[in-house]
């Protein structure tokens, strides 16, 4: 598995979790900005542009949208953005990408949770597994998330 290590820190509201991936930077980056691999990991981008100081719009499920700001995007290297679901407080993410050796390092830390925190921890996992297995050609159907989601989580 690719996962190097996950963690909660509950006190501050934050998930961490640390993947090495097996492709290409490039490829990564593809995954986690293009509007067509996003449905398959994440959501739909309904509106906006992976761009810095841009706001983009992520459709999780019909009528159920999450709007983020670009706080930094660094091509193959640096994803940061608040992240507000309407039922939620705001909070933020970061994913950091470093190039070693044939694979790809992937840190994701999600700031400012608060009593979310504990599904963000197995929901984040759950999307970087989709997310791994699109990169490496074997996508996931979506209609298996949540119950991939219940695994982890009571795992």
């Amino acid at each position: 598995m690719p996962l190097k290590n996950r963690s909660i820190q509950e006190a501050n509201g934050r998930v961490i979790h640390e993947w090495s991936m097996n492709v290409p930077i490039s490829r990564l980056w593809w995954g986690l900005t293009d509007p067509t691999a996003l449905p398959q990991w994440l959501g739909i981008l309904t509106e906006g542009t992976f761009v810095n100081g841009g706001v983009v719009t992520i459709q999780h499920a019909e009528n159920y949208s999450c709007t983020s700001q670009i706080l930094a995007c660094e091509p193959e290297q640096l994803l940061s953005m608040t992240w507000k679901f309407p039922d939620e407080d705001l909070s933020n993410l970061q994913i950091e990408l470093t190039s070693v050796d044939d694979a790809v390092g992937l840190v994701l830390t999600h700031d400012e949770l608060g009593d979310e925190v504990k599904n963000y921890l197995p929901g984040w996992h759950t999307h970087l597994l989709y997310l791994e297995d699109l990169l490496l050609g074997r996508p996931r159907s979506m209609d298996d998330f949540w119950s991939t989601y219940e695994v982890l989580r009571d795992a």
